[in-house]
């Protein structure tokens, strides 16, 4: 089983392998010593076989070699370490916006952002103190969609709000009151770095935040158009989106919707769905016509068995009158009910999939009955 390489177990490494080097250097003397004895105290009329020593001595030999490849990897590994804790050096003294709740007010006033997946009927915007205890509550939006909230430290007393870690909820209802999902995102100015358990974190505050959970900072490095990307994702919560997409997660039940975009009319079509291990399970005909076109997979085989749950992917064979290949892009959809970040990139949450925010083709507000 191969282990994550962090900065305590590549220290750790570090210590067994020079460890490993004192002991070889520790048996090699006295294997040298034992060999001495042994060849002053041997029969002149029955000398000793050589072959033996021979081989222990290659034995040192290529241990030794392995010891010095480990050392040199070892040095690779704390280089790469050395790197991502200079990079996260680099975010010291910049303001980020992450994924949490938590945040720390300074005394200044917090900027916080919020989503909503679906339309509410009740809205309500609790800042929390550390202990639990809700120190602010304020009206929310109660529509679909990314909005802005400001506390200026103002407690529901009247009273400014000591310096610390505070909390922001959203407690949401639909009008059958139930809980609509809310994202929150919080910004912070980020005043060190330190490594928990081999990982990087920022400090932001009295709060570690986790590199993986930064959306952007005051100098964003992430792969977006504009400045405004946090923003423009956070506006897809709860907007039914179309994105190109070839994959397929199959509940076991659920008829699949398939978009295409074929580059021109077809003579011929046909969707192909193939299961993890790249066997095709299914293939049917599909609509020719040059365009947008929808076609329906209901979970099951060519035959008409039913499949398991899983991930698929799928692909449209179209081929023109001259036999020639036609070219397509497949597009998905559904409703995003949050925003995350991994590898630097702003991702949407649609279902189970995270979808980069790139390729996100339309949006739209959902239909009622969604």
């Amino acid at each position: 089983m191969v282990s994550d390489v962090s900065i305590s177990t590549a220290l750790q490494q570090q210590a067994n392998t020079a460890n490993s080097k004192d002991k070889l250097a520790d048996d090699f003397s006295q294997f040298l010593t034992l060999l001495t004895v042994q060849l002053q105290n041997q029969d002149p009329l029955s000398p000793m076989d050589t072959t033996e020593f021979t081989n222990q001595l290659v034995a040192f030999t290529g241990v030794e070699q392995q010891i010095n490849t480990n050392q040199k990897l070892d040095s690779l590994v704390s280089m790469q370490l050395g790197s991502s804790f200079s990079a996260a050096q680099n975010y010291v003294g910049k303001s980020i916006s992450y994924v949490s709740s938590e945040f720390a007010y300074t005394g200044e006033p917090a900027q916080l952002r919020y989503s909503l997946a679906s339309g509410a009927e009740y809205s309500k915007v609790n800042v929390l103190n550390e202990f639990g205890d809700v120190v602010y509550t304020t009206d929310a939006a109660k529509s679909a969609g990314a909005h802005e909230f400001t506390w200026n430290g103002e407690t529901n007393n009247g009273r400014p709000a000591a310096p610390g870690t505070y909390e922001i909820v959203v407690d949401a209802l639909d009008g059958e009151e139930n809980p609509v999902n809310a994202t929150t995102v919080v910004t912070g100015r980020v005043q060190g770095v330190e490594s928990q358990n081999g990982s990087i974190y920022l400090l932001v505050g009295e709060r570690a935040v986790s590199l993986g959970n930064v959306l952007n900072t005051s100098e964003s490095n992430l792969d977006a158009t504009t400045n405004n990307a946090l923003t423009s994702a956070l506006s897809y919560v709860g907007m039914d989106v179309t994105y190109i997409n070839n994959s397929i997660n199959h509940d076991g039940s659920t008829p699949t919707n398939i978009i295409y975009n074929l580059d021109k009319e077809a003579d011929r079509a046909k969707l192909i769905v193939k299961n993890d291990v790249g066997q095709t399970v299914y293939v049917g005909d599909v609509d020719t016509d040059s365009g947008d076109n929808i076609t329906t997979w209901n979970g099951n085989k060519t035959d008409g068995s039913p499949l398991p749950a899983g991930e698929y992917t799928f692909t449209i064979d179209a081929i023109d009158e001259y036999d020639q290949r036609v070219g397509y892009t497949s597009l998905s959809d559904g409703i995003v009910t949050g925003v995350e970040s991994m590898n630097n990139n702003i991702y949407l949450n649609i279902g189970s999939k995270s979808v980069k925010l790139n390729n996100v083709v339309t949006a739209n507000l959902p239909s009622s009955g969604s």
